[in-house]
């Protein structure tokens, strides 16, 4: 892997693949300070996403992290220090998967707050066009079902270099703007140790229980990852 150049600005710390200047590290770091909307739309995950312009990528997502379940109520977006940063590890995924053949957010750079308790945030160059393969399924499920096959070549790629995305339904699909899908949120991917069958069941599985619960088309849960 390429080294990861390392930069500290103000209170908050940041890895990315290419430096970064002073006035890209302040826009960011004036966002990060800022309250993010809430809003998210079904299957969509609870990760707050905001745009905004670099000098030396051009657009740009701001992924920050959210907790979920019971501990929210107490703990919304607040991770302890232990090992690897949650941010760093997902922008650690999606190079890896890049490199394997997926279409993924491009990864700029992580960043967290410098403290045993931090905040995290990821940024990824824009997807143009940025289109939801959820939202698409909702309303025109006969042309969703026609991306099914690139959407199962792509899995099937992750399982071949033993990427579990472990969270891979609709809702972590995005077409752009020429109708190329990629895989998004990689927060809770692992190195998965078992054998290929294996792996291919459980995004299979993960697949069809979202589309099951959200009640899409019956036609939309059956992956080709054989």
């Amino acid at each position: 892997m390429a080294a990861i150049h390392r930069l500290i600005h103000h209170s908050y710390v940041f890895g990315c693949k290419n430096p970064l200047s002073t006035r890209s590290l302040e826009l960011l770091t004036n966002i990060f300070s800022t309250p993010p909307s809430n809003d998210t739309a079904m299957l969509e995950g609870r990760a707050a996403v905001r745009f905004t312009t670099l000098p030396e990528t051009g657009p740009v997502a701001i992924k920050a992290y959210k907790r979920g379940g019971l501990i929210s109520r107490m703990n919304k977006d607040k991770y302890f220090k232990l090992g690897q940063l949650r941010s760093q590890r997902e922008f650690d995924f999606l190079i890896a998967a890049q490199r394997a053949g997926v279409r993924v957010p491009v990864p700029v750079a992580y960043a967290a707050t410098r403290s045993v308790f931090y905040n995290a945030w990821l940024i990824t160059e824009k997807i143009k066009g940025h289109q939801s393969f959820a939202g698409l399924c909702q309303n025109n499920p006969e042309k969703a079902l026609t991306f099914l096959p690139a959407i199962s070549r792509s899995i099937a790629c992750l399982i071949r270099n033993k990427i579990h995305h472990i969270d891979l339904h609709p809702g972590n699909i995005i077409l752009d703007d020429t109708d190329t899908v990629f895989v998004i949120d990689f927060d809770k991917a692992s190195w998965y140790k078992k054998n290929d069958a294996q792996l291919a069941a459980a995004y299979q599985n993960r697949w069809a229980r979202a589309v099951h619960k959200y009640n899409l088309p019956s036609p939309l849960s059956v992956l080709e990852l054989t």
